[in-house]
């Protein structure tokens, strides 16, 4: 009997404790608490770029990395721009480097067969024949994987780093944006989150000894806005000849095969192909032929022949990768060839011999 007495209070004691109710909360639930934010941002893929673009239309993600030489006391910096709209179908990437007397800032918007270039604070328009919509994320974590001793946004960083920190949050209702800080002997993190459930859209760290810092920031949906300029000056087609021609038995040859990064195809056209040579001081075209007339045979005033062949490699009927585009003469002295874009009211590039 006092077996079963024992095993009664037990009992009793068990259930009565998972009966009794817990503390309910009832105001900004929301909210986490230091434990629930390092539980957060250990989660795999608690900021995971990829998966952030596959969830949404519209995404930005910018990053700063500044870095100081105790050595020699310089400071240099890299930063990223990366957006996307799915629903227009535009996309831009923009860097900039400051870095060990090394500068450069450029930017690349694509909106259908519309690009803007900038290089500096000066905009140039390009196209493309044969527009395809790519995912600029996407686009750069493949090209990292193929090169990874290239240059490309630190879109991998885990925050899983700051995980035990010492947290201290703040957080807007209205908003349901949350900020944490918390400060070690090496570092100053600011973490910002917004929403339920929680998405870690900021990033900030600050290096306590050496004044180093990195910063990464998510944009999504009616934050994102892709500006596509128009009316500026037009950037000429970059395929060139080679400079140096194949010298034939009884002729000049200057070929150029378009090379497999060539992504802006262009309308054949657009392209004149002139055959150059020099008059006194001055440089006169020769013969001159559209590359869509190719195969053609000209013969110039002096009465030397010039021949344009163009092969598609692809049978697109566009100018573009794996193409190739011959000029051939039997003109002597100076010589050269070059490619006058007409969509561009420009010289592409012009080689001598």
């Amino acid at each position: 009997m006092r077996i079963w007495a024992t095993l009664f209070i037990l009992l009793s004691s068990a259930l009565g404790g998972c009966l009794s109710p817990e503390p309910q909360c009832t105001e900004m639930c929301w909210v986490l608490n230091e434990e629930e934010l390092d539980d957060f941002i250990s989660t795999p893929g608690a900021l995971d770029v990829l998966a952030l673009s596959d969830a949404n239309d519209r995404l930005r993600v910018s990053t700063v990395t500044e870095v100081y030489s105790s050595t020699d006391g310089q400071t240099g910096s890299i930063s990223w721009d990366v957006a996307k709209d799915d629903v227009l179908q535009i996309s831009s990437i923009g860097m900039a480097i400051s870095l060990a007397g090394t500068q450069m800032d450029t930017e690349e918007v694509v909106a259908g067969n519309v690009t803007n270039i900038r290089v500096g604070s000066a905009w140039f328009e390009g196209r493309d024949a044969k527009p395809e919509h790519v995912d600029p994320f996407h686009l750069l974590a493949l090209q990292a994987a193929s090169d990874p001793l290239g240059t490309y946004p630190p879109f991998g960083f885990d925050p899983s780093i700051f995980s035990g920190m010492d947290w201290t949050i703040t957080a807007d209702e209205i908003s349901l944006q949350q900020i944490a800080t918390a400060t070690d002997d090496t570092v100053n993190v600011i973490l910002e989150i917004i929403g339920e459930p929680p998405s870690l859209v900021g990033v900030q760290m600050y290096n306590v000894n050496d004044g180093g810092s990195f910063r990464l920031d998510v944009a999504t949906g009616g934050d994102v806005n892709i500006d596509v300029k128009q009316g500026i000056e037009r950037l000429p087609t970059s395929l060139t000849f080679p400079s140096q021609p194949y010298l034939l038995q009884d002729a000049t040859e200057w070929t150029t095969v378009v090379p497999s990064g060539f992504i802006l195809e262009v309308e054949p056209s657009e392209l004149q192909i002139h055959g150059l040579h020099t008059e006194g001081d001055s440089l006169i075209t020769a013969a001159s032929a559209i590359i869509s007339e190719a195969p053609v045979n000209i013969t110039d005033q002096r009465g030397h022949w010039w021949s344009l062949e163009w092969n598609d490699a692809d049978i697109d009927q566009l100018v573009s990768a794996g193409d190739r585009i011959t000029l051939r003469t039997d003109a002597e002295g100076t010589i050269g060839a070059g490619i006058w874009d007409i969509w561009a009211d420009g010289w592409s590039g012009t080689a001598f011999n």
